[in-house]
């Protein structure tokens, strides 16, 4: 039994690597290290372009504008018209069948307010300015004048009952005495 203990000592020592050999391991493992550093600053530096490529692209979009306003107003003048039709019609369907306000409805509204608000105080000042350059008139007083004006002197129409023939006769009676 004394023997074991003194073989395994004997084997340790011949398990354990030597100083050379962990300094190699020491060496290769800072190269893997090194390596893998590397390839992650290539992917961030990568990650770094594309997202760099994007922004650059969104913010394009403003000198894209300047260069080009017709066609993006118009572009965005049909989006509106596009949603605002689709949203107004939902909406009208909403009312006539009575029934409560649905999501769509009530997003509707939502969206109308807020687009109101941003049109009142955004839009319109700079629109106004770039039509009374191009044309010489005031859009925004155009705007008032048409909301202010009331329609009184308009009557209301009724449609008017048709005779039918049994009173047309009765008339005709009438008239024959």
């Amino acid at each position: 039994m004394a023997s074991e203990p003194e073989t395994r000592a004997s084997e340790a020592p011949s398990e354990e690597p030597s100083k050379a050999e962990l300094q190699a391991r020491m060496e290769k493992t800072r190269e893997n290290l090194a390596e893998s550093v590397e390839e992650l600053k290539e992917r961030v530096e990568r990650q770094y372009d594309s997202v760099k490529e994007t922004v650059t692209g969104v913010l394009q979009y403003r000198e894209q504008f300047k260069e080009e306003p017709l066609v993006w107003s118009l572009g965005a003048l049909s989006a509106g018209f596009a949603l605002g039709y689709t949203l107004g019609y939902a909406h009208k369907n909403m009312k006539r069948s009575g029934r409560n306000h649905s999501q769509i409805a009530e997003f509707a509204d939502t969206m109308t307010r807020q687009l109101s608000t941003v049109g009142e105080h955004l839009v319109m000042p700079a629109l106004n300015v770039q039509i009374k350059e191009l044309f010489g008139f005031d859009f925004s007083k155009l705007i008032e004048e048409m909301s202010s004006t009331k329609r009184s002197g308009a009557k209301k129409r009724v449609p008017k009952k048709r005779s039918t023939k049994k009173a047309a006769r009765k008339i005709a009676g009438k008239t024959k005495k």
